[in-house]
């Protein structure tokens, strides 16, 4: 998101169709607080994958470096738990007090907070409190206010009292973006025309534009060859039809050999060290190679949900970007997968 001064947002590429984020953002970091305040709350949803954590997040640290206030970003299911434990050892007072005088609360993914009534009514009251004070609200959620699965309407309601942004999977232009992004900071050496040919041809979001580009970048250095337009179109066909033939029982198993694991291991609620790594390879594949969702991904991986899986896949990615021997693991699986 050019222009908007802060490290983070800088990376966020709006496109044509994510222009109301661009509008909504600079509004709240380049007007005064007065006129921001039609803004808020600022209300950000999506599927996963369009960018609602990164915009949100962007903005948190923004604040933090401009304003030098009192920021709190958190998730919905991180507030019910903390509400839970202020509430057991009887310290709820200096809890409210945190949060209610925050100048700017971020709280993300706000429909966790289905299973616990009481967190949605503190939540309530801690947001007109935040409100009331003028401070600012940020808030992320899949689906819009109105359309949350038991979540009170008058917490919806106030969500939705301010302004309600989509956020689009990146389209084309956001893709190239995107993509030449990647490639700038890890150092690949693609041609620009192999960039056209991936940013037309992969209709994904900007963590699987990444990872794609990863690939492409390890099979070069394996096959050494160049990255160029050819080279982008045979990536393509090949991961259509990776797609049309690997599942998630392939990806485990190939996963679980590589790691000297079991299947069993790899799915099990195990936090041994050794099994998180190859867990999270798994379901990094398994986003990058199969169309299954967050939840299948997570229901199949032991009955994580869609938020741990994604958690993991971006560890993964981290991890890919400095870390030699999980570059090593992921070429090996992906290699095993290929004789299978």
């Amino acid at each position: 998101m050019k222009g908007s001064g802060d490290v983070s947002l800088r990376h966020f590429f709006a496109g044509p169709e994510n222009r109301l984020v661009e509008v909504a953002v600079r509004a709240l970091l380049d007007n005064g607080a007065d006129d921001g305040m039609k803004y808020n709350p600022l209300m950000l949803y999506g599927a996963p994958g369009t960018g609602k954590s990164h915009v949100a997040l962007g903005l948190a640290v923004a604040f933090r470096a401009r304003c030098r206030r009192s920021v709190i970003d958190t998730t919905g299911i991180d507030f019910a738990r903390e509400l839970t434990d202020a509430i057991e050892t009887q310290t709820t007072e200096e809890f409210r007090r945190r949060y209610r005088e925050a100048w700017l609360l971020v709280i993300e993914d706000v429909t966790r907070l289905a299973d616990s009534e009481v967190a949605q009514l503190e939540l309530l009251h801690t947001l007109d409190a935040v409100l009331a004070a003028g401070h600012r609200v940020i808030a992320t959620a899949p689906l819009p206010p109105g359309q949350w699965p038991r979540i009170l309407p008058s917490l919806q309601s106030r969500f939705g009292a301010g302004l309600t942004v989509p956020l689009a999977p990146p389209g084309p232009e956001a893709r190239l973006a995107i993509l030449h992004q990647v490639a700038q900071e890890r150092e690949i050496p693609v041609a620009d025309a192999a960039i056209g040919v991936l940013a037309r041809g992969l209709d994904v979001t900007a963590r699987e534009l990444s990872g794609a580009l990863g690939e492409l970048h390890m099979r070069a250095k394996i096959d050494r060859t160049a990255i160029d337009a050819e080279a982008a179109r045979a990536y393509l066909a090949s991961r259509r039809e990776k797609r049309r033939r690997v599942d998630l029982a392939d990806i485990a198993r190939a996963t679980a050999r590589s790691f000297s694991l079991n299947m069993s291991q790899l799915r099990s609620r195990s936090r041994r060290r050794e099994v998180v790594t190859a867990r999270g390879v798994a379901m990094y594949l398994a986003r990058q190679l199969t169309d299954t969702s967050l939840a299948q991904i997570g229901v199949f991986f032991g009955g994580r949900d869609h938020t741990t899986v994604l958690h993991g896949c971006r560890k993964t990615e981290v991890l890919l970007r400095t870390e030699l021997d999980i570059q090593q693991a992921v070429q090996r699986v992906q290699l095993g997968l290929q004789t299978m």
